[in-house]
């Protein structure tokens, strides 16, 4: 092979720039979080500890590591980090037994996911129902009812309105549905009261999820914590009419830290419009504050390591998969602030208004930390 050293010198050249671009990046992150610091009385972001009453409480947000996406299912890394395919073959058929289910399995359809290295064993039976196992947990995390029949009865309700008559046989009201997805909530092992149903979503002809009466519905359970409920700790079954068909049971078991209120609700969104002043230059028409439960993600970071991209990324059709951002991060599910900005809505076009027109920070109710964000009304979005 030649050896060219003007190729050597043009790396050389983009290594340093990117070298410099980070040392500018991580500079604008420190003095962002001076002013935060600063601005707060009683939180030090820069000392590596928080100071919230008497107490003081380590940080717990962590510079995000950014992964080059890989979309094979057996990479070196992944082998490492998840079971194997044998191990989780063996999760599978165990849970098929516990709950009654034929065992023969005769294809498997495993995946990984793309932005970290958790690879979804899924296996699919001789009934025709196609279960999934979490490779890094080395738990069950799903089974689908993939037959036929079920998609002959979606076909039924293709288009279906009042001048059509469905047999009472194909339809339920919302207590029978809960009646009926109660009974595969025991059939799966779940204890009585660990979970509590806090959504029944409703599937009919006419797209009304709140409706009474429908061919399908969904009905999740969360575990409850006080007053308020994790939605990282769930269990969804969905249940057609018909026959009382399963169609689908999911379940995610997220630690939640349960972490401690040491910052005010002023304090949180005093922190946010602190760092907001310094990403957004548009003037703020309202702001709210609400406390609930979150997972930490990169959002925020994103945003303020490089704006343009991250809303480039959203509002750009078919953007490049492999040309996306992604963040691996640790999960933790914390007690947080939601503070909610709203711009003044003089946008250019309705995909910039519905891209950048809000965003919720996630201000940590311990550490007063940014640990997260999303592009819009969290507190009413993610109900």
């Amino acid at each position: 092979m030649e050896f060219n050293k003007n190729k050597i010198r043009l790396k050389i050249a983009i290594s340093k720039i990117k070298e410099e671009n980070d040392i500018v990046m991580e500079n604008k992150i420190k003095n962002i979080f001076k002013i935060v610091s600063t601005a707060v009385a009683g939180i030090v972001l820069s000392t590596g500890i928080v100071f919230g009453g008497a107490k003081v409480y380590e940080k717990i947000w962590k510079k995000p590591e950014k992964v080059e996406i890989v979309t094979e299912v057996l990479t070196p890394e992944a082998q490492k980090e998840n079971i194997s395919e044998e191990e989780a073959k063996q999760i599978a058929i165990n849970k098929l037994k516990e709950i009654g289910y034929n065992t023969n399995i005769v294809k498997t359809d495993n995946y990984k996911l793309i932005d970290s290295n958790k690879i979804m064993y899924r296996f699919i039976t001789k009934d025709d129902y196609s279960i999934s196992i979490d490779g890094q947990k080395a738990t069950f995390f799903e089974i689908w009812n993939i037959s036929k029949k079920l998609g002959e009865i979606d076909k039924k309700f293709d288009r279906y309105g009042s001048e059509k008559k469905v047999s009472s046989e194909y339809l339920m009201n919302k207590e029978k549905a809960i009646e009926v997805a109660n009974k595969y909530y025991k059939l799966f092992g779940f204890k009585e009261g660990e979970y509590e149903v806090t959504k029944v979503n409703c599937w009919n002809s006419e797209g009304d999820e709140k409706a009474e009466t429908g061919y399908k519905f969904d009905i999740t359970y969360n575990k409850k914590y006080g007053d308020t409920y994790n939605p990282y700790e769930y269990v969804t079954i969905q249940v057609y009419a018909k026959d009382e068909i399963l169609w689908m049971v999911r379940t995610e078991n997220i630690p939640y830290d349960n972490n401690p209120t040491e910052i005010t609700k002023e304090q949180a969104l005093q922190i946010a419009l602190e760092v907001d002043k310094n990403i957004e230059e548009k003037q703020i028409a309202e702001t709210k504050v609400e406390k609930m439960i979150v997972n930490m993600n990169a959002n925020a970071y994103y945003r303020l390591t490089d704006k343009e991209r991250f809303y480039k990324e959203m509002s750009t059709v078919d953007y490049p998969m492999e040309d996306r951002v992604y963040y691996q991060m640790e999960d933790k599910i914390r007690n947080a602030w939601i503070v909610v900005i709203t711009y003044v809505d003089d946008w250019e076009d309705v995909v910039t208004r519905y891209t950048r027109g809000q965003f919720s920070y996630f201000i940590d109710a311990t550490t007063g930390e940014v640990i997260g964000g999303a592009t819009m009304d969290y507190t009413s979005s993610a109900r």
